[in-house]
């Protein structure tokens, strides 16, 4: 029984040591940004991004008219994987930052866009899918403020930027392209 008890203690400091090693603050990975705001190429990795951008597509009472993506054309090499019409600039400052990064850990290149931009910027993520070799729009995944992630485990924390409420820190576990809320 000692020896049991000796092992648990020289053990399970290193067990939990060890998965508190796994996580790393998300704004410490490398991260692809990307600014479009005018129709051309953008060249991401291997993709290729045809932009058609259209600054009055869109129009408010409060600030008239502004821009967005008319149409995105997205290419592989020579091969073009799909197209994506009306991405709206959601902010209204004249342009869409993406953001790429594997969100879902697989190997992929994925991508964000902002939604809404307050207190926090909110993204609206698209996971490729690689049986479909295209890329999805996952509601899932979209308010997602992620902070920390774990890629050994596949999960995230997620916590509003700003805002100290203990309840608003989600953990979430990745299975392939879904994301799934643990509670903790």
């Amino acid at each position: 029984m000692k020896n049991i008890l000796i092992m648990y203690i020289i053990i399970l400091p290193n067990l939990i040591f060890a998965q508190k090693n796994n996580w790393v603050e998300f704004l410490k990975e490398k991260i692809i940004i990307l600014e479009i705001n005018k129709t051309r190429e953008y060249k991401i990795e291997d993709l290729i991004f045809d932009v058609t951008w259209n600054k009055k597509l869109n129009y408010s009472k409060n600030i008239g008219y502004y821009g967005g993506i008319e149409k995105l054309t997205i290419h592989k090499g020579n091969k073009k994987l799909q197209i994506i019409k009306i991405i709206e600039d959601s902010v209204a400052l004249g342009n869409i930052y993406f953001s790429f990064y594997d969100y879902n850990f697989d190997g992929y290149t994925d991508f964000s866009i902002p939604i809404n931009c307050g207190n926090s910027c909110w993204e609206k993520y698209y996971i490729f899918n690689p049986k479909l070799n295209r890329f999805e729009h996952k509601k899932s995944w979209d308010y997602l403020r992620i902070q920390r992630i774990d890629k050994k485990n596949k999960l995230i924390i997620s916590h509003p930027s700003g805002n100290a409420i203990k309840d608003n820190i989600k953990l979430f576990k990745i299975k392939g392209m879904e994301i799934i809320e643990i509670n903790t």
